[in-house]
């Protein structure tokens, strides 16, 4: 890389070779100005050079952060993601790191880490969950990252920025006797096989929703889960795959869960019979009283009013998946195998969020340790 210092009129400035234009293939130069003194020009120089030698020239982007961020979600980051993860995405971006941005018309290379902080601290007053700011930080992060690798910034000020810790949420499972309850208060309920499902397969409401007649193996007493309910604006739920590849999954159902499913099928025989050709076939396993999608919103509110007409323990949906896994680890099943059941990415997840279920049985080791070295002398 060349460079040099120059005389210009009472004052000195350098120029520097910074590589040629990639589209115009023309030499591209860096001037600077102003030196009162020829040294404090060569000083300069130097330390340009140095940078160059380093990590390549970085010219300081003068695009603002919104415009950046929307062109890279556009060309870069949705391509890369599901459908379902883009939408949610794209509707974070817009209302958070666009609209309701204090740095969001700040020239890209201007944003500091203090304006990154400052911007948590913002969301945090806004008393948004720690959890969905942290999906913020992820976002932004992304960006900046990539902005990096684009050469648009020198460095990325999210690295050093100091996001909320993420608060896990409380979990609430019934007790067995709050389970045989509200299930013996929900049956004749049209969602009854949904919250059944859900208690004792331990699937996402999405999954159950998703399910299809032909996902389960009534001969082998299986169901494989291969797709999911998801809402995308503009489009209205569709059927998506499932949220990762450890969600596609095979698993084993009880007689009493076949013995509901065939009773269901049974019932939607009938409503086929009484609507005829105004019955939209999908397939479903859980579906309107016409074949339709299920809006989950409507199994949420069905929910709220069983779970307070039957005075049980309030829960969320999710919670259901939260006693199922308690209920196998409790019961000293292999967090292995649970994670597996649930299509967790890997055990890890699983042991962390249940270890404190896991039955104490190490009480014993420091006998069988004994014992063995007892044997050897």
């Amino acid at each position: 890389m060349q460079g040099s210092v120059k005389k210009r009129g009472n004052t000195d400035q350098y120029v520097v070779d910074i590589g040629r234009d990639p589209f115009t293939g023309k030499r591209k130069q860096k001037t600077k100005g102003g030196f009162k003194r020829k040294k404090d020009a060569q000083a300069a120089l130097n330390k340009v050079l140095q940078e160059i030698d380093a990590q390549g020239y970085v010219e300081p982007s003068k695009e603002i952060f919104a415009s950046f961020i929307e062109s890279w979600f556009k060309s870069h980051f949705e391509k890369r993601i599901k459908e379902t993860t883009a939408s949610n995405a794209q509707s974070l971006i817009n209302k958070h790191l666009i609209r309701e941005n204090p740095f969001a018309n700040k020239p890209l290379s201007k944003i500091t880490t203090e304006d990154i902080d400052a911007f948590y601290n913002f969301k945090i007053n806004e008393e948004y969950s720690s959890s969905y700011i942290h999906k913020m930080h992820q976002i932004l992060n992304q960006a900046f990252n990539q902005a990096v690798k684009w050469k648009r910034i020198k460095y990325n000020p999210v690295n050093d920025a100091d996001p909320p810790a993420v608060k896990k949420e409380e979990m609430k499972i019934w007790s067995y006797d709050e389970i045989n309850t509200f299930l013996e208060h929900c049956k004749g309920e049209r969602h009854y096989l949904t919250f059944l499902l859900a208690i004792y397969t331990g699937l996402r409401r999405g999954e159950i929703l998703g399910l299809k007649w032909s996902d389960v193996d009534f001969i082998n007493k299986t169901i494989h889960v291969q797709r999911s309910l998801a809402y995308i604006p503009k489009k209205g739920y569709i059927l998506t795959s499932t949220k990762t590849r450890k969600s596609n999954r095979i698993i084993p159902i009880s007689d009493m869960v076949v013995k509901a499913l065939v009773n269901h099928r049974k019932q939607q025989e009938i409503w086929k019979e009484q609507l005829g050709e105004q019955y939209q076939e999908e397939d479903l396993v859980i579906c309107t009283e016409t074949g339709s999608k299920q809006d989950p919103r409507n199994v949420l509110r069905a929910l709220k009013r069983l779970i307070t007409t039957s005075g049980v323990t309030q829960i969320r949906f999710h919670d259901f998946r939260h006693t199922h896994a308690s209920i196998l680890i409790s019961n000293s099943i292999d967090v292995v195998k649970v994670s597996k059941r649930l299509g967790h990415p890997n055990a890890r997840i699983t042991l962390e969020t249940y270890a404190h279920l896991v039955p104490n049985e190490d009480n014993d080791l420091a006998d069988v340790f004994e014992k063995a070295l007892e044997k050897i002398s």
